[in-house]
């Protein structure tokens, strides 16, 4: 959650959101061009029309899908995360030019255009938005960050912020709860606070208000009831506002688009799904004794207890000795074709089998194993209501987080794609799936420390297989 500046003081603007898109539209339209220049050599007269037809059709759509995938968003996270985004979506460019000219029979635009042009957007897309990354880490500037919370929470959050770039946030000091009468000392040294948790109500909204007085922006991590009152309404009883908080399950209408929208995109993906599967299929089968497909338990809607079935990336019997376990980033129980099908995200083929079969969506909490079902709905009550919707081979802490995110974190995301679910999230989590797909890091196996740790909020959300 992120509460934006306000106040009287005067802050940078900051390059505009128009300019942003009007490069990238202008970006887009050259590159094809660049791309028919290269392949036709020249305009001739009978190509002008297919053209100048695509190039109008293509702004619009390139300004819908770089919305979708984040990037006229503020980016927080350094420059890989939109290195990703813009190759997703200069490849829907690609795939949208093509369809088109194929609706509209403007096919004799050489084929060659389609795979130069791709290489010319791209090119140009990422050296401005490179330009544009730079120029807004100087106009804003290093920001001074208060962090506010205790200090288990506060060493989580800062363990992420010394993994952002240089430049982003200069830790000035870290504020326990105890020590609260000091805000004032620490507030005017800052240009922005984070709270990371366990501050009563009428502390946080000390923080805000003071903030706002100085304009100070405020990151809040929630706590799980405030995401599940994203979804909450305000009304009235009598003279007294009051909010209405909604639940949380789909209606039938959600239930019926969202089935439809997965036997869809099962039928699809079939063909396309089915060479790879014999792939993966051989490669395991020659690298290590074994069936190919794993089977496991998983809790499902409702806490349905369903089988789930990956391509085996570990050896046979790989928790005959520990019992269940995470899989760790140097896990020597992974196979070395595992470790390539999990990086590929190729072990999850089969989940189309367990979609068809209605156990899993296309998009959904991921399904956990019952043993640490129990364990985490100990630690967090709040974690049984992921079970009111279908688990998902992809979802938004898979997009958002990486395997070897906490389990507390992972469920915040949970509890917002339920709280702010439409069908339009689902495809956006499925677009966003993609650039994820480039990120190696969101496969890794978790630090063998937290897995040994005595706290399961945070441990990650993810299974062996």
């Amino acid at each position: 959650m992120v509460v934006e500046r306000n106040g009287g003081g005067v802050k940078p603007a900051g390059i505009p959101k128009w300019l942003v898109v009007a490069v990238d539209i202008s970006l887009a339209n050259l590159g094809l061009y660049c791309g028919f220049i290269l392949v036709a050599g020249e305009l001739q007269g009978f190509q002008i029309g297919p053209l100048f037809i695509l190039l109008p059709s293509m702004a619009l759509v390139t300004v819908l899908l770089f919305n979708s995938l984040g990037l006229y968003s503020r980016q927080r996270s350094g420059f890989m995360p939109i290195v990703r985004s813009m190759i997703t979506g200069v490849i829907g460019l690609t795939l949208f030019s093509i369809l088109f000219a194929f609706w509209t029979r403007a096919f004799m635009l050489q084929r060659g255009i389609f795979l130069a042009a791709p290489l010319f957007q791209l090119l140009l897309l990422l050296g401005w938005r490179m330009l544009y990354w730079r120029l807004e880490l100087w106009i804003h500037g290093q920001k001074k960050l208060l962090v506010i919370g205790n200090r288990y929470e506060t060493e989580q959050t800062l363990e992420k912020i010394m993994h952002l770039p240089q430049g982003l946030f200069e830790v000035i000091h870290v504020l326990a709860p105890e020590k609260f009468d000091q805000l004032t000392d620490w507030l005017p040294q800052a240009d922005t606070v984070m709270i990371t948790g366990s501050l009563d109500l009428e502390r946080k909204n000390r923080v805000i208000r003071d903030s706002f007085d100085r304009n100070i922006e405020v990151f809040i991590i929630p706590d799980l009831y405030e995401i599940i009152l994203t979804r909450a309404a305000m009304t009235q009883i009598l003279d007294t506002p009051v909010i209405e908080c909604h639940d949380v399950q789909l209606t039938f209408l959600q239930l019926f688009t969202k089935r439809i929208f997965d036997l869809t995109f099962v039928l699809i993906m079939a063909l396309p799904a089915l060479p790879l599967f014999l792939l993966a299929g051989l490669a395991i089968r020659f690298s290590s004794p074994g069936p190919i497909v794993y089977a496991q338990e998983r809790v499902g809607l409702r806490g349905r207890i369903f089988t789930l079935y990956k391509l085996r990336t570990m050896i046979v019997e790989a928790e005959e000795e520990s019992g269940p376990v995470f899989s760790t980033e140097e896990d020597d129980r992974v196979t070395p074709v595992g470790r390539f099908l999990r990086a590929a995200r190729l072990d999850e083929l089969p989940q189309l089998y367990n979609v068809l079969r209605g156990d899993l969506s296309i998009v959904g909490p991921r399904p956990e194993r019952p043993y640490f079902v129990e364990i985490f709905q100990q630690a967090m009550p709040e974690y049984k209501l992921r079970h009111l919707v279908k688990p998902g081979i992809t979802g938004m802490a898979q997009v958002a987080g990486h395997y070897s995110t906490n389990t507390h974190d992972k469920l915040r995301y949970d509890l917002y794609y339920l709280s702010d679910y439409s069908f339009f999230m689902d495809l956006k989590v499925l677009l966003l799936t993609i650039p994820a797909l480039f990120n190696s890091e969101a496969a890794r196996g978790v630090k063998k420390e937290l897995v040994e740790g005595d706290d399961p909020s945070i441990r990650p959300g993810g299974c062996n297989g």
